[in-house]
């Protein structure tokens, strides 16, 4: 792995990573935050998130971020939080019920598509996820 731990929040991001498909994430959670009439839709790529712990090594978070989570894929993306925010992007904490470390990736204030080119560029660090499991979804 050639990511290293920066003090920062340890991003991961299941498939699909494809700019056109960061894009239509981004639009649908426009679309949902619309319908249940938030004053504010937001833009925002779905990623699960969470800070390093006092003794945890980068694969020790990736577990535990994983493992909060009901998302399951053989491959995911990881970026560190400082890596987004050095290329302008935003990170926000973005929690519900089925995803506590959920949150949103874009360009502040999120009212406009984001630069899901560039984002899928920093997204190019792929490992197998610690949790996967064969014939798991």
């Amino acid at each position: 792995m050639a990511m290293e731990l920066d003090g920062s929040e340890v991003v991961v991001r299941f498939s699909p990573f494809l700019p056109d498909r960061l894009l239509e994430n981004a639009i649908d959670t426009f679309v949902e935050e619309q319908e249940r009439g938030d004053a504010s839709p937001r833009y925002g790529v779905s990623v699960i998130a969470g800070t390093p712990e006092d003794g945890e090594d980068l694969l020790d978070v990736v577990r535990r971020i994983v493992g909060s989570s009901t998302l399951n894929g053989k491959k995911i993306a990881i970026v560190s939080g400082n890596t987004l925010r050095s290329q302008g992007f935003q990170l926000v904490a973005d929690p519900n019920a089925k995803e506590p470390l959920h949150h949103l990736v874009g360009d502040n204030p999120f009212s406009e598509h984001p630069r899901v080119d560039l984002l899928a560029s920093l997204l190019q660090e792929r490992i197998t996820n610690p949790a996967w499991k064969e014939g798991s979804r």
